[in-house]
């Protein structure tokens, strides 16, 4: 959003902190409520996303982590963050894929979003669905699930870049270069 409003570059901006929070929230929030209110696709297709997400956040947790090894200049015990990720890694976008693309309408969100689209073309109606309005309903929420997996792959594999140029950045410099903000006492009210 600092793109829009340049004020929200800074870290340091309440309005743009909280705003960034809200968003997250509302966002969540509404998958949240969608999956409590939506018996045919809310929790059904929502848990696979959770999984994806949360499993891709331990692997966001364990990049950084790798790159803080490599910037206080202890690359001999990276091993310890780097097994796991590329473990965790490897599964997760795997599993992500799978997710998105697998063509057995029992995992992937597109076969299952055109085996439903191809019934609504000929008019069937397909269980569990009762009508056509749920017919669309579940393909909407498998085109915006594949969507959400592919998004959240997308990050992580673009934090994986970035946290592998950082850490050769690090490689590079004689001296450790993590950097603390030096210490700012707080004017006198």
């Amino acid at each position: 959003m600092g793109a829009f409003v340049p004020s929200f570059k800074r870290t340091d901006s309440l309005v743009a902190n909280l705003t960034a929070t809200g968003l997250c929230v509302a966002a969540w929030g509404y998958f949240l409520y969608q999956g409590v209110a939506d018996p045919l696709g809310g929790i059904n297709t929502l848990w696979p996303l959770f999984g994806i997400a949360n499993q891709m956040l331990a692997g966001i947790a364990l990049i950084l982590g790798t790159v803080v090894l490599f910037k206080m200049k202890r690359a001999k015990y990276a091993w310890v963050t780097l097994a796991p990720t590329v473990f965790l890694l490897l599964c997760t976008l795997t599993a992500g894929w799978q997710k998105v693309f697998s063509e057995n309408v029992k995992v992937g969100f597109l076969a299952h979003a055109n085996k439903f689209q191809t019934a609504i073309n000929e008019g069937i109606v397909l269980a569990p669905a009762k009508s056509m309005e749920q017919m669309e309903r579940i393909v909407f929420n498998d085109y915006l699930d594949a969507g959400l997996a592919m998004f959240f792959m997308v990050v992580v594999v673009s934090v994986l870049v970035f946290g592998i140029r950082a850490a050769m950045a690090a490689r590079a410099h004689a001296m450790p270069s993590t950097k603390e903000t030096p210490f700012a006492p707080s004017a006198a009210a």
